[in-house]
């Protein structure tokens, strides 16, 4: 009996021995995984800050690394920036008195809001769709103050010649205060 008991004891030691040892290599294995990660981590923000990844390490990241440069070089850097980003173009679609941007109704200080997050090479694009007078000065007048160009364009149904007539003489207006607000930036 005392054999048994022996052999017994002996399993269940191994067993025991061979459980700690798979917890330790599931350990190292983790470990050794989360150093990894971090390593390939803290590369791929080097590079992101660097500029070697398109769309990292602009002016808009929360990381301030950018501004920490000399006056001259970010200077520079936002000379070439500013000339090198093509413009994007975003749309708002005024009906009635409401504003939809992005298929939500919002308000005049949400858009006012949006607006000012976006980059400099943004144009709105503002789509009258039987708006009110009212709204359409409204939102013209807060993205001219905000120095945002803008452009009117007519729904796909088409309005009157007058109509017509009115959106682009607004349009160019609102160019010419646009580029005179750059100019006064420069």
């Amino acid at each position: 009996m005392s054999i048994e008991k022996d052999v017994e004891k002996k399993y269940r030691d191994e067993l025991e021995r061979q459980t700690k040892k798979l917890k330790k290599k599931k350990k190292r294995r983790l470990l050794l995984l989360l150093l990894l990660l971090l390593l390939l981590g803290s590369v791929g923000l080097l590079m992101g800050l660097l500029g070697l990844f398109p769309g990292m390490g602009d002016d808009d990241g929360d990381g301030g690394s950018s501004k920490a440069s000399s006056s001259s070089a970010s200077s520079s850097a936002v000379e070439t920036t500013t000339t090198a980003a093509p413009t994007v173009y975003d749309d708002v679609k005024v009906s009635g008195s409401t504003y939809i941007y992005q298929g939500q109704v919002k308000t005049l200080e949400e858009i006012k809001t949006i607006v000012s997050n976006m980059k400099e090479n943004v144009t709105i694009r503002i789509t009258d769709d039987n708006a009110t007078k009212n709204a359409m000065d409204n939102l013209v007048n807060m993205l001219t103050d905000s120095g945002r160009q803008l452009e009117r364009v007519e729904p796909s149904s088409g309005n009157t010649s007058s109509s017509s007539a009115d959106s682009s003489s607004s349009s160019s207006e609102s160019e010419a205060s646009s580029s005179e607000s750059e100019s006064s930036k420069d």
